[in-house]
């Protein structure tokens, strides 16, 4: 009798293991180091950014001008904002379309206020991101769009956003989904492997998609349930017809 429970147990240990590894964050190894580096490039402008931009100026008449629009918008971002369109212009007042695909957010600042003071005296500018987005999915507790105000986050923001990686998620098995230039790649990354803060994906970008896998545990759980269900049945009901029988 003890045999067959122990049986029985070693059953249900077998079906609902998963390889450590594959659960935990950064993995302790004694042939990595402790301290990364990794060269945390600007971003610049792409298409279908949306840009904030206030306009300063001594001038309140001037001023009033470029707040017609943010006196009625102060709870809507993307209202008072600019996007970039497919070709990296923006359509702005006095200056009509400016090139702006490529540029940092300093850069961007420069250039207004060149164009600006060519109508305007005293002008100064003010340029950051509003409203990116990015999408999680897959084995996230909470997968969606989600908005974030920094130019770019880190692969462990982006999945804190999504409520963290669920029980069945595999931190071995992250894919990232990139589109820059009407080109789309796809890029692996292993989350348990320290050296992930020195990759070149490691900061996300507005509009990147991260997907995460399952581990296998889960599909042959969902495939082998209803055996397994039969099986304990079956089982228990032998050990309750032997209890009789002794």
């Amino acid at each position: 009798m003890l045999k067959l429970s122990s049986f029985v147990i070693v059953i249900f240990l077998a079906f609902g293991c998963i390889p450590t590894k594959k659960l935990k964050y950064a993995i302790d190894d004694p042939d990595l180091k402790d301290k990364y580096y990794n060269d945390r490039l600007e971003k610049t402008i792409q298409p279908y950014d949306y840009l904030y931009i206030k306009i300063y100026s001594l001038d309140e008449r001037t001023s009033a001008i470029f707040e017609q629009d943010i006196r009625y918008s102060q709870t809507n971002e993307q209202l008072i904002s600019y996007e970039v369109s497919d070709k990296g212009y923006i359509n702005f007042p006095f200056i009509g379309n400016i090139a702006l695909k490529d540029l940092t957010l300093e850069e961007v600042r420069i250039k207004l206020e060149q164009e600006l003071n060519k109508y305007l005296t005293n002008i100064s500018v003010r340029v950051r991101f509003v409203g990116n987005k990015i999408t999680v999915l897959g084995e996230v507790r909470h997968p969606g769009n989600f908005t974030f105000f920094d130019e770019k986050i880190t692969v462990f923001q982006a999945l804190a956003l999504a409520n963290d990686i669920a029980d069945f998620g595999d931190k071995t098995k992250v894919t990232l989904v990139r589109e820059k230039d009407n080109e789309i790649t796809y890029h692996y990354m292993d989350l348990t492997n320290k050296k992930i803060v020195e990759s070149e994906y490691y900061y996300l970008l507005p509009n990147d998609v991260l997907i995460v896998d399952p581990v296998r545990a889960k599909y042959r759980q969902m495939r082998d349930y209803s055996s397994i269900y039969l099986l304990f049945t079956t089982i228990t009901t032998l050990i309750a017809v032997m209890s009789l029988i002794n």
